[in-house]
């Protein structure tokens, strides 16, 4: 393992002129989709409004660390996988104001462990960074090939550890893969136990999802959010400071109104199992207890 830094000089960054709004329906989109639209708006409107805040906040503090003070490898390791959580939270709004719950789940769990490393690799764990990038983009003769090197590197831990998110990051990822009784919560609704009906391609709102989601999210991007103001790393103002402890105490008013559809890991015959609490289709829905 070489001690000498790696060649590449840290170049100016670059990022988008604005924060994008949530799609609006586009012509010709189906009904149901518009009707998700409409309905999670309605339903969860502070929810939209919260993230578009969090989504503007992150936008103006990358645009205040442009400058040739800030560039550094770890300004950099960490910029490489803020812009992924960002991203991702973007299609994870909008495919959760669009009921597609299920690809939803997969972008949190991804942007969680994509967080992780971003909070990792900036500590201890930046010679990982600086021994992959050492050698990335050199030649491989043998395959005449740009060698940029996959960079295994796995931070799980780091997130699942995190009060605030190891029961988030184990419920998505546990209802992301291909369980049958996740599966069956996504896509067999109206199921029961005289008969098991899939709604094949569902994309109908769902007040108990969308809540589950949006809040999961509000978790990631509220991280997201407390790094880029107090890592040390980025260009940030007083008044960056200020929004943020705002967004912060009303992330907690949003996600502890007990009316809020919400999943808890219980004890049950011995082994932890998932509780969703709150769970209905409809606002005016009786709620109903899953255990999965």
């Amino acid at each position: 393992m070489s001690s000498d830094p790696p060649r590449q000089r840290i170049s100016p960054i670059s990022f988008p002129t604005e924060t994008p709004e949530l799609p609006r329906p586009r012509e010709g989109e189906p009904q149901h989709q518009r009707d998700a639209l409409r309905e999670t708006g309605f339903a969860l409107g502070i929810d939209l409004q919260w993230l578009q805040a969090a989504f503007r906040l992150q936008r103006k503090v990358v645009e205040q660390s442009y400058g040739s003070s800030f560039r550094n490898r770890r300004y950099a390791s960490a910029l490489m996988f803020w812009s992924r959580v960002y991203t991702a939270g973007l299609e994870a709004r909008a495919l959760t104001a669009r009921a597609s719950y299920s690809s939803a789940l997969a972008l949190l769990r991804a942007s969680m462990e994509w967080l992780g490393a971003e909070q990792a690799v900036v500590g201890e764990e930046q010679v990982e960074f600086e021994d992959w990038l050492r050698d990335a983009w050199s030649n491989n003769a043998e395959h005449h090939a740009t060698e940029i090197g996959m960079g295994q590197y796995m931070a799980g831990q780091q997130i699942a550890m995190a009060p605030e998110t190891a029961d988030a990051y184990r419920a998505v990822s546990e209802l992301s893969r291909s369980h049958f009784g996740a599966s069956a919560l996504l896509t067999a609704d109206g199921s029961h136990d005289k008969r098991f009906l899939v709604n094949w391609a569902d994309e109908a709102f769902h007040l108990g999802w969308a809540e589950l989601l949006l809040g999961w999210l509000i978790t990631i991007q509220d991280r997201q959010c407390r790094f880029a103001i107090g890592s040390g790393l980025f260009g940030v103002e007083a008044e960056d400071r200020q929004e943020y402890q705002r967004l912060h105490r009303q992330s907690e008013q949003i996600l502890q109104d007990q009316r809020r559809c919400r999943a808890e890991w219980v004890i049950d015959q011995g082994r932890q199992r998932l509780l969703i609490d709150g769970f209905r289709r409809q606002p005016s829905g009786a709620p109903k207890r899953i255990l999965l």
